[in-house]
């Protein structure tokens, strides 16, 4: 059955998106390593401490990602804990947070950079505050999780920020909808 005229899919290929994310989320990797070994500051000793440090903030990077889409939902589409859902999409190697209703393109597209700007800020901080090898890795991981973001809010520059985005359920990407109706008077 075909969705109606007004609907408009957005989708991103799975395999694509994952040759293109590792890609670089490599390349990101290098840059960040390239960069604390030009920074001042740079240290090459390994201790312990930056060694826990550097796998519990990877263990904690993808739930605090997903998280922080849920929380750009519930402030910027003012959407109900209750309308999220948390789980990984294995036939494309990615987990996700969905939203159950429409929002608004504007708060979608806040929603997606959301993780970017919360944790980009604070890998490339502790980059430049500490730079290492492991955090350099860090800020190189932590920016290729958000490729999948970036590339979904590119793919939807050009439309109206009124549209609504329905969070596809089955794939990676979304609908765009019409505007809300204007609540009567």
């Amino acid at each position: 059955m075909n969705p109606p005229p007004d609907i408009v899919k957005i989708r991103v290929n799975k395999l694509a998106a994952n040759i293109v994310g590792n890609a670089l989320g490599l390349l990101l990797c290098v840059g960040g390593i390239v960069l604390a070994h030009h920074l001042p500051h740079f240290s090459p000793r390994i201790s312990t401490g930056r060694f826990f440090a550097f796998v519990g903030y990877l263990a904690a990077l993808v739930p605090l990602h997903e998280g922080l889409h849920a929380a750009g939902l519930m402030v910027f589409g003012r959407v109900a804990w209750r309308d999220l859902r948390f789980g990984i999409m294995w036939r494309a190697l990615m987990p996700y947070c969905h939203c159950t209703v429409p929002i608004t393109l504007h708060a979608y597209r806040r929603m997606a950079i959301a993780p970017l700007v919360v944790t980009g800020a604070i890998a490339i901080g502790w980059l430049l505050l500490i730079p290492h090898d492991l955090t350099g890795l860090t800020a190189g991981l932590t920016l290729a999780t958000c490729v999948g973001d970036v590339w979904m809010v590119l793919k939807l520059r050009g439309f109206a920020d009124q549209l609504r985005v329905q969070d596809c359920p089955s794939d990676v990407g979304c609908d765009l909808l019409p505007p809300a109706p204007a609540p009567e008077s």
